[in-house]
């Protein structure tokens, strides 16, 4: 990766990371930039190329679209129809994990990413975050270490990578850390800075968000009760030696869990398991 802490400091995570998109039907596939009064400022931002100008779908549109998400072409004009003339049709596209939106002005209405005012930490974040205003072939990794957070460049050269630090902060610049449950692949975290201001990113599966948002966000991890960890463990026929849980809360309410373990000289993390019933002392 090529890319290393300093000596005195701790690589906790490395991976990819952009600014989140819509999941909800009205505006799947978008994102906006936002003052803290609610205006579009993606042309304000310094240095940031033009992106797309998007507009949320109307109620209509979103219903439609949601009727043809799984039925076949010869279908879709009649099932749509039938769709619109139900005025409570939910516009949300179920990915399948049950997650509903917990914040429906922002997560249903309308999908910013960035909200900052002028002079705010988030609202230097680099315009490369965004897939829709950078180059095919670049990405952008973020970095956590035991002392700050870093968005890294990196262009594919020759097979090699080249990382580029395109924004720093020190980690005591956040003031915490949001694990969203509707998100694409439920790897959406927000990250809310000290000033006010806020991000909201695309990690690259569900594992680095839990991750992030158990390393960042003391306050939303939950200690596993002992009736928790009596149903998880058989879940695993031999549960390596040296593994541990990562507990959270999402921002629905709901308690997740994952399996971290070691192995060769690496870190694993799998299986991620809904445990709000057993956390909450409720019983089978």
């Amino acid at each position: 990766m090529s890319w290393y802490p300093e000596p005195d400091e701790t690589l906790v995570h490395r991976g990819r990371v952009s600014f989140a998109i819509g999941r909800a039907e009205k505006v799947a596939g978008m994102r906006w930039f936002r003052d803290d009064a609610g205006r579009d400022i993606a042309a304000e931002l310094p240095g940031w190329p033009e992106g797309p100008a998007y507009a949320p779908r109307s109620d209509a549109a979103a219903r439609t679209n949601k009727a043809a998400w799984g039925l076949g072409k010869a279908v879709v004009v009649i099932a749509a129809i039938a769709v619109n003339a139900v005025s409570n049709a939910n516009p949300n596209v179920d990915l399948g994990d049950g997650a509903r939106p917990t914040d429906p002005a922002r997560e249903v209405e309308d999908f910013p990413v960035l909200v900052a005012a002028p002079g705010t930490i988030a609202r230097n974040l680099p315009h490369q975050l965004d897939p829709d205003r950078r180059a095919k072939l670049y990405r952008t990794d973020l970095a956590v270490t035991d002392r700050r957070l870093v968005i890294l460049g990196t262009v594919a050269d020759g097979g090699l990578e080249h990382p580029e630090v395109l924004w720093e902060a020190p980690r005591a610049a956040l003031a915490s850390v949001v694990k969203h449950a509707f998100g694409s692949g439920g790897a959406d975290v927000s990250f809310v800075f000290a000033d006010g201001s806020w991000a909201r990113l695309g990690l690259e599966n569900v594992a680095a968000a839990i991750q992030i948002a158990h390393e960042l966000e003391p306050g939303c991890r939950v200690e596993l009760t002992e009736l928790a960890v009596r149903k998880l463990e058989p879940n695993y026929d031999k549960p390596p030696a040296d593994h541990e849980w990562e507990t959270i809360r999402q921002d629905n309410g709901r308690a997740v869990a994952q399996l971290v373990f070691r192995a060769r000289g690496k870190t694993f993390r799998t299986k991620q398991k809904d445990v709000t019933k057993w956390v909450d002392g409720a019983q089978d």
